[in-house]
């Protein structure tokens, strides 16, 4: 299986790393392949907290609970953890692993495995197939994480964790499955329209001109009955509205007018 087989090649982790840095250009969120192609996973990750929340490992023992995002860091939340010595906070993390507390009430510690920021993109092969895998280290620690990317056709994005943190394993394996990872390469960075859920221009015009109508129409109303104003009088500037219908159809004639007339220098 290619996975055990990319496991094992780690241990050859020097010449591996040298062989294989592909990007012309990265960024903990793309690599730029060359060619026109680029693998991007800026649409997978979640902004200040991990797309995968404490998942468990596939053995399904709780010796740890992992947390991964792709391309944007995050902290941890949780105030009610502690951090061995030796190990690193989660903070600015792609990754984090939480241990449960003693059976004599000792807090959970939780630690990063992997900071964003020095994630590197590489290339292997295994099985006749090429696949991309993202290397994230903790500066000042010895944890390290290697994340597979799996080509998957769904939509659903899927993590695995197929070598845990232990205290003989300071390295972590997971494979992420996503689209992202197949080609033609199309996940591709969202635009500012994309990726802002704010107004538009017009909707916020519009907001603004019915809050100000509304405004003048109730201060106008209150301010006429006040003055004793009763009925349609209580409309602000009746003879206004009155007139606007006669004055817009006044100004549509004397519009199409003017570009109907034709002149001539016979009728000068």
């Amino acid at each position: 299986m290619f996975i055990k087989g990319f496991i094992f090649s780690l241990f050859f982790v020097e010449v591996f790393v040298s062989a294989t840095n592909v990007c012309s250009i990265q960024t903990p969120c793309r690599c730029d392949i060359g060619g026109g192609e680029a693998l991007d996973l800026s649409s997978v990750g979640l902004t200040g907290k991990p797309l995968f929340n404490e998942i468990l490992a596939g053995n399904g023992t709780v010796n740890g609970l992992y947390s991964y995002n792709p391309c944007y860091a995050f902290d941890s939340t949780d105030t009610g953890t502690t951090v061995k010595q030796g190990n690193v906070p989660c903070k600015n993390a792609a990754a984090c692993v939480k241990t449960p507390g003693g059976e004599h009430g000792e807090f959970p510690e939780e630690h990063a495995i992997g900071i964003q920021s020095t994630a590197k993109f590489h290339a292997f092969s295994a099985d006749g197939k090429d696949y991309f895998s993202i290397m994230y280290t903790v500066p000042g620690a010895q944890q390290n994480l290697t994340v597979i990317l799996n080509c998957s056709e769904s939509d659903d994005y899927h993590l695995t964790i197929d070598s845990i943190e232990t205290p003989e394993n300071s390295s972590v394996v997971m494979t992420l499955n996503t689209k992202c990872a197949c080609r033609p390469y199309k996940c591709l960075a969202p635009t500012p329209e994309e990726s802002s859920h704010g107004l538009s221009t017009g909707s916020k015009l519009l907001i603004a001109f019915f809050t100000i109508a509304g405004a003048y129409f109730l201060v106008g109303i209150i301010w006429n009955f006040c003055n004793g104003a009763q009925g349609v009088e209580l409309v602000p500037n009746l003879d206004f509205w009155n007139e606007l219908p006669k004055l817009i159809i006044e100004g549509v004639i004397f519009t199409c007018s003017c570009f109907g007339r034709k002149s001539s220098y016979g009728e000068v």
